[in-house]
């Protein structure tokens, strides 16, 4: 079934001549298009894709029908109406062998939404326009393909590199490079809320400005150790800072180690404790495990002062083995993705769904919401707060940090009272 990228550049044009050439025969044949793009676990298991076209392919050479290996993985094939038996058989085989990709579990209409069959007898101008579709497409794919090619490639930082970029953040102008990202309640009408604004380094940014041409991710230890430089100077920053959006709510995503340093230390003196209980403190997860022992501190030092803890960097498959209230923290950010409707809709979605009763899904923020499919799914998993660049776009006017911070420790406070047991105390 491997073809070179030649032969593989010409199978759209290839299907489109072909349907050309049936037009006055059409009524003798059948078409199905095959949509194995559609597979959630495509990439993760690209044997299964193999296995897939393997099995089509075969089925085309037993009833002599023309198969077109599309750019975007689907397969279309092509064949004589007495064929049909066979061919449906087929698909139904091919169903049942990828009966486990969480796509089948989580479409309603699976079947009719994997494959579709096409008459070219009345749906020849269709098949037609389709066939064209799929051309435009692949020039579209291989001229943006072409334009990556033209751009310069980041090379790999160097432990030479980092010390010239430790030296360069010293001096940095971080205001530049400081980007806020809302953190939002959804109102009756389904317009966000922002009740605190995330801090971050734009890493991008910091590249572009500090190592063009260099890829600083390509060294987890290294990026790692970079972004406790980064903490030391925002912290310095925060600390200088008298810009009035600063004063108020915000979270902070930072290293363990960095809360133990002196610089955090001076910033914690320079706020009152009003202050620190509407600063939220992120940590990721694989920063907490690193050292248990070390964060169990942290997390006692911070509780005390006042600040909030949030638990950063959890997906759906880390979040089973999760306990936020075990680890002290009063938020927990999921990171949203496209496979996490099919998991929660699937056929291990009581694990996942325990596991967010357990966290309790009004202390979730769903994170990296990129469309109204992550802010509906979260509602009727009741969840309550999200993040992500579709609520940027969705915020049409802007609010104080003064009326955020107001709105983050009224939500909370409800939010407190609403998960109190009715004989209990709720404190303030």
């Amino acid at each position: 079934m491997a073809r070179s990228p030649e032969q593989q550049k010409m199978q759209e044009q290839a299907l489109l001549n072909h349907i050309k050439r049936l037009e006055r025969s059409g009524s003798d044949y059948l078409a199905v298009q095959i949509h194995l793009s559609r597979l959630i676990d495509l990439d993760r298991l690209p044997e299964c894709l193999n296995v897939a076209q393997t099995m089509v392919a075969r089925v085309a050479k037993t009833n002599d029908a023309s198969l077109f290996d599309l750019f975007n993985n689907d397969l279309f094939l092509v064949y004589h109406r007495d064929s049909a038996t066979q061919i449906d058989a087929a698909m139904k085989r091919l169903c049942r062998i990828l009966k486990e990709d969480p796509f089948f579990a989580s479409e309603p209409c699976a079947k009719a939404a994997f494959y579709r069959h096409f008459d070219l007898g009345d749906e020849y101008q269709e098949v037609l326009n389709r066939a064209q579709s799929l051309v435009e497409a692949r020039e579209k794919q291989d001229a943006a393909h072409a334009d990556k090619r033209t751009k310069p490639k980041h090379s790999p930082i160097t432990l030479t590199d980092l010390v010239a970029v430790e030296k360069a953040i010293t001096q940095a102008d971080l205001s530049t490079m400081t980007s806020r990202q809302a953190v939002c309640e959804m109102d009756e009408n389904g317009r966000p809320q922002p009740l605190f604004y995330e801090l971050f380094t734009s890493m991008t940014s910091l590249r572009d400005t500090l190592l063009p041409g260099q890829d600083i991710f390509s060294d987890p230890w290294l990026f790692q150790y970079l972004t406790t430089k980064l903490d030391q100077r925002m912290l310095a920053w925060l600390g200088k800072n008298d810009d009035a959006t600063l004063k108020h709510s915000f979270s902070l995503n930072i290293n363990i180690a960095s809360l133990l340093s002196p610089r955090f230390l001076e910033l914690d003196e320079q706020l009152d404790r009003q202050r620190r209980n509407t600063i939220i403190i992120e940590l990721q997860m694989q920063d907490i495990y690193a050292d248990v022992t070390r964060y169990l501190f942290v997390r006692e030092y911070l509780l005390d002062r006042g600040y909030r803890i949030c638990l950063d960097g959890i997906t759906e498959t880390s979040l089973p083995y999760v306990n936020r209230k075990e680890l002290g923290a009063e938020l927990l950010k999921l990171q949203w993705s496209k496979s996490l409707r099919s998991q929660i809709e699937g056929k291990n979605r009581s694990s996942l769904r325990d596991a967010l009763e357990r966290v309790d899904p009004k202390r979730v923020i769903l994170s990296r919401c990129e469309s109204d499919d992550a802010i509906e799914l979260g509602g009727k998993l009741g969840i309550w707060l999200f993040q992500g660049y579709y609520l940027d776009d969705l915020l049409s006017e802007k609010i104080t940090r003064e009326e955020a911070s107001e709105r983050l420790g009224a939500a909370l406070t409800r939010h407190r009272r609403a998960a109190a047991p009715a004989n209990m105390a709720v404190s303030s």
